[in-house]
């Protein structure tokens, strides 16, 4: 085996010495592999002390444990500060955790009370707009009816109007003809017995002329007059005429009295008639204007109760969406704070393995700073 050692070449003569330099030689070379080992060792720290400094925590923290290096601080109260910050930072994210665990719960039972208030908001508007509907058909046909039933009444008045002035017609018409006719009547009752005593025999030229003088004052002694100047067979024939007339007007003035009273009859009943539907009439009126009210009432009272459940179905997805918003703003505060806290937890035990393992290393390296 042939070994250099600083450019001088050794030449073993003899086993012992041989042997011996084997020894020197294996010593220097594992001294020179160690410091290479060392060299590189401390490189390596370096580099992550570097790394770590990059690091506003880690460089507070190399700064911390440089202030009391170079105060001369004994090495374990540099290890009891980074026990201390670790376990504050351990500590920190057990209490971050309770409090997310908390607000988790707290969260899930805020928005499932917003939903459960939005599903059934929901379905008391579709209830309530179902019902505002019918109460408004309802309504619209409580108007129409009511329109109809007036107009009907109104009708109804303007019949009865109508029978009572045809009514008062007919009565003047019967009172006006048996006038005439009791007047006729009463002059024939007049006139026949005096024919009857005529004998037949007078001047003719004479009569027509008495006719023309008083005919126009006197109709029945203008009739007496022309009479008496009649043969007694005319006279007869006229007498007959004269009593047939007044039995067909005596049957006539009885015929009217029985259509008169026939007509009142009729009267009377069309009006109780009419009397009957108006009175029912009037009643069912008066149950549709007294049901308008109530369904209005009732309208009125479906429509704010609708009103009211919108406002507070926009209330409950305005504030689910506050609450989504803000929990969800503190989920990624909690984790942008779980994951800092667990960064800078390994920057500790990372500076916690370089304090226990190359202590000489970090001291050098932070008097610099």
């Amino acid at each position: 085996m042939c070994i250099r050692d600083r450019g001088i070449r050794i030449i073993l003569k003899t086993n012992k010495m041989r042997t011996v330099a084997i020894a020197i030689i294996s010593v220097l070379c594992v001294a020179s592999f160690a410091a290479k080992i060392e060299s590189t060792a401390t490189l390596n720290v370096r580099d992550r002390l570097d790394k770590i400094r990059d690091d506003d925590f880690g460089k507070k923290i190399l700064d911390t444990i440089a202030l009391q290096i170079k105060r001369n601080e004994p090495l374990a109260e540099v290890s009891k500060l980074m026990n201390n910050i670790r376990l504050d930072l351990q500590n920190e994210q057990r209490k971050q955790n309770a409090e997310h665990s908390q607000k988790s719960r707290e969260c899930a039972s805020t928005l499932a009370t917003y939903n459960e208030r939005i599903s059934q908001n929901t379905q008391e508007i579709t209830q309530l707009s179902f019902t505002v509907s019918n109460l408004q058909s309802r309504l619209q046909g409580l108007f129409a009816s009511v329109d109809t039933r007036e107009n009907q009444t109104k009708l109804l008045g303007n019949r009865e109007q109508f029978l009572r002035n045809d009514q008062q017609h007919d009565e003047a018409d019967f009172a006006a003809r048996l006038s005439q006719i009791n007047s006729v009547v009463e002059a024939l009752d007049l006139v026949l017995p005096r024919l009857r005593n005529i004998r037949g025999d007078g001047d003719e030229q004479e009569a027509l002329i008495q006719l023309a003088k008083i005919g126009k004052s006197n109709p029945i002694n203008a009739l007496l007059q022309v009479s008496a100047t009649l043969d007694p067979r005319s006279l007869v024939i006229i007498l007959e005429k004269l009593e047939q007339l007044r039995e067909s007007l005596s049957g006539a003035a009885d015929e009217n009295r029985e259509n008169l009273e026939e007509a009142r009859t009729d009267f009377s009943r069309l009006v109780g008639e009419l009397n009957n539907v108006r009175r029912s009439l009037s009643e069912d009126l008066s149950r549709d204007r007294t049901e308008t009210e109530t369904v209005q009432y009732q309208l009125q009272n479906y429509r704010r109760n609708l009103e009211d459940t919108n406002n507070e179905l926009t209330s409950a997805k305005s504030n689910r969406e506050i609450t989504y918003t803000e929990c969800e703003r503190y989920e990624a505060s909690y984790r942008t704070g779980t994951e800092r806290r667990n960064h800078q937890l390994e920057l500790i035990a990372n500076i916690q393995n370089i304090l226990a393992t190359h202590i000489e290393t970090i001291s050098d390296y932070v008097r610099k700073l």
